[in-house]
């Protein structure tokens, strides 16, 4: 590989960390265009968090590259570990942010929501409509925002916490024993391809190689050959040696290539294929003696912890499953078959925990692994064979069947062998031993011991319900219901009502006029609301309450379908009963002593041509002695004349205090005692 940097480059530094095998690259400065093109198509990414170059994987031409580039490469300083908390607190970083984001949109909502309250109807008619569906359309954008604020918080929480878990798995000793498994493999691997190579090297390297030997050879290595002037490839049909020495099968595409110039590509490729195995093997062993070391200094996996024994129980997944058999491989255990379902061989790394057999187990186990007598004795359609024959023919055409027991023999096994005529026939070896076939087994009284069933563990499976249902618990915070909340407003969208001639009383209004009825305690007491509309008041007077059962409230609405919404409040409030929350449906003048006496009446009653004079002097009847009432009311002449003498207050409001409902209307606040 060649590059336009021949030597090192001041800046950039090189880091290799056999824990995640990967490559990273850290430049002071920005890079110029050619090393960066060189850096991305080498499979470098930029990590904009790290601000640095990350390679998924080592290979040998990224670390070549990066060899050339840096001068050396060094160990990497952070453990995976550090990397993953660092990680996992930037993501924890993300998650403060976009919380701190949703609470504001959040708090928008709210804000906005004080005149048209969550699932609140829209006034059809009403001055304020036009004004109520611009807050409406907003209340439904700011709640989107917020859902998606809030679910994007939840996203980097999950991520946090799966940055932490993906390090503490990648540590674990059977990931790290599966890891191992798979190097070896890949040891293997590489050790098979240098093998080969190095054979075809020896073959293409021999003195007095002819035409039709070097054909011979090229037929078993397909040995590519490079293009030469003249030649017009057809990339579908890739040039091989073979068919090409001292003759072309294609004259057309690729001209002719002499025996010394096929020599001279195979002495050039092979060397470079057993130069790449012995990179690709030295990285390996190196990340083997790394791992092994950490498996080491781990205890090791559970199974080498243990005697693993025929018998036994292990535990794998979630499963205790018995051990029918051990296998090893140069002397190491490398998998058990066990009694499962399916899937019985098991990596011997996806051991959790190891039981002793007993002796009612291992008797099992021994019996159900007892291999059936192997027979030889001749029979009609047997094929005759002596033991040499039977051995030169290859394993492809010849086998042992298991043979069940019938009424007239017992189980046994037998060898076949296929014919020319692709047809299995049973063997008799005629120079073996005769045996002919077992007895039909006669039915014992005691069955003896069973191999036991795989059992579930409880104890694990106990313990994950329990995290599982506090994960669950902690989810179901006050966040997460308001989310819930708004997601089911969004669901059901804002609805429509007719109520011509309401002003909705301003929330903290609302709660100023609660103040004003009951600056000490309300418990005990009975209050009206003899024009609900939509319930700001009402949710004033209960956000006040210190219990469910220490005020009444009777609510008086008009209108219909406002009547039903705060029946539908009602039930979602601490007052579940009209015995401490009722609602009638009626126009408040017509009423009487059907009502009874209160200790208070708060109200905010109809304006339109000096309705509110009436209701407030209707009001006045329903106070106990002693009784307080507190209402709002237009602030002109008329009402100055006739309602200033019969209240003890009057306290002129802002201007523009029902501005968010639509009008300007001057108004006041009045507290009358009886």
């Amino acid at each position: 590989m060649s590059h336009d940097t021949p030597e090192p480059i001041p800046g950039l530094s090189g880091t290799y960390s056999p824990e995640d095998n990967k490559l990273r690259l850290t430049s002071a400065g920005r890079l110029d265009a050619d090393i960066y093109a060189q850096v991305k198509a080498a499979g470098f990414r930029w990590a904009p968090r790290q601000q640095i170059f990350v390679a998924p994987a080592w290979t040998p031409a990224r670390a070549d590259l990066l060899a050339e580039l840096c001068g050396d490469i060094d160990d990497e300083d952070s453990t995976l570990t550090e990397r993953a908390e660092e990680r996992a607190n930037r993501f924890t970083d993300y998650q403060g942010k976009r919380t701190a984001d949703a609470e504001a949109a959040q708090a928008t909502v709210d804000r906005i929501a004080d005149n048209i309250p969550l699932g609140q109807p829209i006034l059809v008619g009403h001055h304020s409509e036009r004004h109520a569906r611009k807050d409406a359309e907003r209340i439904r954008n700011g709640m989107r925002k917020a859902v998606r604020l809030w679910d994007t918080a939840a996203y980097w929480k999950r991520r946090a916490a799966a940055a932490l878990r993906h390090a503490d798995h990648k540590q674990r000793p059977g990931v790290r024993a599966r890891r191992i498994k798979r190097l070896e493999a890949d040891e293997r691997k590489q050790q098979r391809n240098r093998d080969e190579a190095a054979h075809w090297l020896k073959l293409w390297s021999r003195d007095g190689l002819t035409v039709d030997q070097a054909r011979a050879i090229a037929a078993r290595c397909w040995l590519h050959l490079p293009h030469k002037e003249g030649d017009r490839p057809d990339w579908n049909q890739c040039p091989t040696a073979y068919g090409m020495i001292e003759e072309s099968q294609h004259p057309e595409l690729y001209a002719p290539r002499t025996l010394a110039e096929v020599i001279a590509a195979a002495l050039a490729h092979y060397p470079a294929v057993i130069a790449h195995c012995d990179r690709w093997l030295d990285h390996i062993r190196h990340r083997l003696t790394y791992e092994r070391a950490l498996l080491t200094d781990a205890g090791g996996t559970a199974a080498d912890r243990s005697d693993l024994q025929p018998g036994g129980r292990v535990l794998i997944g979630r499963d205790w499953l018995t051990v029918v058999r051990v296998n090893k491989s140069a002397g190491q255990v490398v998998s058990v078959t066990t009694n499962a379902r399916y899937c019985r061989v098991r990596g011997v790394e996806t051991v959790k925990d190891y039981k002793p057999p007993t002796e009612d187990t291992a008797a099992a186990v021994k019996q159900a692994v007892k291999l059936p007598p192997l027979v030889n004795y001749p029979g009609d359609g047997f094929r005759p064979v002596t033991r040499q024959q039977w051995k030169q023919k290859t394993a492809d055409y010849k086998s042992t069947r298991h043979e069940p027991a019938t009424a007239e023999h017992g189980a046994h096994r037998q060898r076949y062998m296929m014919t020319s005529g692709y047809e299995l026939v049973p063997v008799y070896i005629t120079d073996a031993k005769l045996k002919d076939r077992p007895p039909a087994p006669i039915e014992p009284d005691d069955p003896g011991p069973t191999v036991p069933p795989p059992t579930p563990d409880t104890a694990a499976h106990n313990r994950r319900n329990e995290t599982e249902a506090r994960e669950q618990e902690a989810e179901q915070t006050p966040h997460r219901q308001k989310l819930d909340a708004m997601r089911a407003t969004l669901r059901a969208g804002v609805q429509t009502v007719t109520a011509p001639g309401l002003f909705p009383t301003p929330p903290d209004l609302a709660r100023r006029m609660v103040l004003a009825a009951g600056p000490g305690s309300m418990a005990g007491l009975r209050v009206l609301e003899p024009s609900a509309g939509t319930g700001n008041i009402i949710r004033a007077i209960i956000n006040a309450a210190t219990g469910a059962d220490c005020v009444q409230v009777v609510a008086v609405e008009i209108n219909d379908q406002l009547a039903a919404r705060l029946q539908t409040q009602r039930e979602k409030t601490l007052y579940a009963t009209s015995a401490n929350f009722d609602i009638r449906r009626a126009d408040f003048l017509t009423l009487n002593g059907d009502l009874g006496t209160f200790d208070r009446v708060i109200m905010n009653p109809p304006f339109t041509r000096g309705a509110d004079i009436a209701h407030i002097r209707h009001a006045l009847t329903f106070l106990k002695p002693g009784g307080r009432l507190v209402a709002l009311c237009a602030n002109g002449p008329r009402q100055n004349r006739d309602l200033r003498p019969l209240v003890d207050e009057w306290h002129d409001l802002p201007a523009g205090t029902f501005k968010e409902s639509g009008t300007n209307v001057s108004a006041a606040l009045i507290v009358a005692n009886r």
